[in-house]
Parts: C-alpha cells; sequence; structure tokens
C-alpha cells in the first residue's frame, strides 16, 4: 500500500482531487518544509465540498480520538483532519487512530521528518501511505529543472550552469533562491546568468577543492575550513561521503588509464595518489565513515572531533 514518488513525479502520478473521495487514513512522508507545503496545497486544493481541520501532532491524545472517530454523538461532525509532525505521536495513538475506522472522511498523518513509527507503517501495511523521496545526490539538473518549471522560470542553460556549481542542491535551498530570481524576473522570457547573479552569492561548499587540500596532506587548512561549518549537518554528510569516493579512486588510480582525456579532477587524483599508502586511505575511510554517521544523526559530537582533529594537526605541522 506504499506509493513512493520523487518530486518531479509526484504532480503527475497523483491525482490533485485524491482526497476528494478518499476515506480513511493517509499517512504521507516527506523531506523538507517546502516538499511538505507543495503536497499539502496540491492535495487540498483538490478538496472542495469537505472541511479540512488542522491538528499538531502534540493536541492529539486518546481522549480526542475516542470522542471524534470511536464515540456516536449525535452532534458529530464529519470533518477531515491533517494532523502535522505525526512523526511525534506515540505509536499506541498512530495505531488507534488507524483502527478506527474512519468512513465517510480522511485523517492524514503528516510526517516530516525520519520516525521508526513511519517505517513500522509501511511495514505493516494497514493504511495506505505515500512518501515524497528526497532526490539522490547526483539528481540536482532535475531538481533545479523541477523547481524552475514548478515556478515557471525560464532561466537559461548558463543560468542553471551557474546556479548548480554555486548553491546546495536540496529543495529548499534551490526553491527559495529561484522564488527570488522569479520575484524579481517575473515577466522575462529567458534569465541569464548575470541577472542571477546579481540575486544570489555562492553558498556551495567546494568539495573538490576541500578533496585536494586533505589529499595534498594539508590537513590544517583542511579542518580549519571545516569547523567554520559548524551547525552545517547537511554540508557536512555531503562532504563526508564525497570524500570516502575520492579517497577511494586516490587509493586506485589505475581506472584513469582507460580515459582518452583526463580533467583537472583526474590529474589531481593521479598527482595526490602518490603521497598516500593504502593503510593511511583505510584509516582515513574510516573517520570520514564515521563522520558521515554522525552528521546523519546530527550528533553534536561530529564538531567535537573535528576540532579535535584540528588541533592535532598542528602538531603535524
Amino acid at each position: 500500500m506504499l506509493s513512493k514518488w520523487q518530486i518531479w513525479d509526484f504532480f503527475g502520478a497523483v491525482k490533485r482531487d485524491h482526497l476528494e473521495s478518499f476515506e480513511g487514513v493517509l499517512a504521507v512522508s516527506t523531506f523538507d518544509p517546502v516538499c511538505l507545503k507543495m503536497v499539502k496545497d496540491y492535495l487540498l486544493q483538490g478538496v472542495s465540498s469537505r472541511n479540512v481541520l488542522y491538528k499538531m501532532a502534540a493536541e492529539v491524545n486518546k481522549g480526542w480520538i475516542e470522542e471524534e472517530f470511536q464515540t456516536l454523538s449525535l452532534f458529530g461532525t464529519q470533518d477531515c483532519f491533517f494532523i502535522h509532525q505525526a512523526q511525534d505521536l506515540p505509536t499506541e495513538l498512530i495505531e488507534q487512530i488507524i483502527n478506527s475506522g474512519v468512513t465517510g472522511r480522511f485523517v492524514l498523518l503528516s510526517f516530516e521528518s525520519e520516525s521508526p513509527a513511519w517505517k513500522k507503517i509501511v511495514k505493516e501495511g494497514k493504511t495506505e501511505t505515500l512518501q515524497v523521496e528526497p532526490p539522490k545526490f547526483w539528481e540536482p539538473n532535475k531538481l533545479l529543472d523541477f523547481v524552475c518549471n514548478y515556478l515557471r522560470l525560464p532561466l537559461s542553460y548558463e543560468a542553471k550552469g551557474w546556479v548548480l556549481d554555486a548553491l546546495e542542491s536540496n529543495l529548499s535551498t534551490l526553491f527559495n533562491s529561484m522564488s527570488l530570481v522569479k520575484l524579481n524576473h517575473a515577466d522575462a522570457k529567458e534569465v541569464g546568468v548575470r541577472e542571477v547573479q546579481e540575486l544570489l552569492q555562492v553558498e556551495k561548499l567546494d568539495q573538490f577543492a576541500l578533496a585536494s587540500l586533505f589529499c595534498r596532506k594539508k590537513r590544517l587548512e583542511f579542518f580549519q575550513k571545516l569547523i567554520e561549518l559548524q551547525g552545517d549537518f547537511d554540508k557536512m554528510r555531503g562532504l563526508f561521503m564525497f570524500m570516502q569516493s575520492h579517497l577511494i579512486k586516490v587509493m586506485d588510480p589505475a581506472y584513469l588509464a582507460q580515459k582518452p582525456r583526463l580533467t583537472g579532477y583526474d590529474k589531481d587524483i593521479q598527482s595526490t595518489s602518490r603521497l598516500w599508502k593504502p593503510e593511511e586511505i583505510v584509516t582515513a575511510l574510516k573517520e570520514f565513515n564515521h563522520w558521515e554517521i554522525l552528521s546523519k544523526k546530527k550528533d553534536s559530537l561530529l564538531w567535537t572531533e573535528l576540532k579535535d582533529a584540528y588541533l592535532r594537526s598542528h602538531v603535524r605541522v
């Protein structure tokens, strides 16, 4: 009963009026606030004959569920409910809602972050579930194309290239940035790179430059740049994933012999591979894998360990 989509496929696959005749409980999982707003607006704009009320998870308790769904009342209503932050609901309350036999209306449980409760609902399959997945890290072009189409923003090819190089490739960043461009160029037939640069600043972490620093064993400069990013777990996770991929290439650059022409990135791998022993790379891979896990958990221990690594780099210099 799980329906799973990428954001750019969702609007073509799910009918806008899906909730107009839907009865029962629908659990929906979105990956960030902009995605939530897009999905919520799309689905609820298709509901014209029903009254939809909104509740936060903190407002839901056993007594409310019993009164609203499990008790016959002469004055009962057929209001539908959209419950935000369902990931914060205790498991027993989620089960109570699902097992309440909701008919003639719908209850939408909105899961707005990762949650064991969501996985449990999907696994048990007792109610309909709809998930909009985050884009894969190799799909920034698709994400930007989707945002531009959604906003009806005619961004030039060169402007798109600059945006992908300059901004973090997540939905919230791209949507908010492209909304600003649209606001300033609402009637433009095409928006070029110059117009975009006048409105936006470079925000993206230069993973290639950082990887080159580390692999040239300039650890002090590398860790100094990392601790300046304290608090941004998502950027760090992306960097640590990239570093592991990069170090594997440095460990075994033999694949470069098959390429007819080497890029600047390839040449950097080729030159830095001579500076490393295999056992050193294995140690570094373990470090970056550990830090990736801390980043994913948003564990503040990450910043302590990066500062320790920075201080230890002073000793090595």
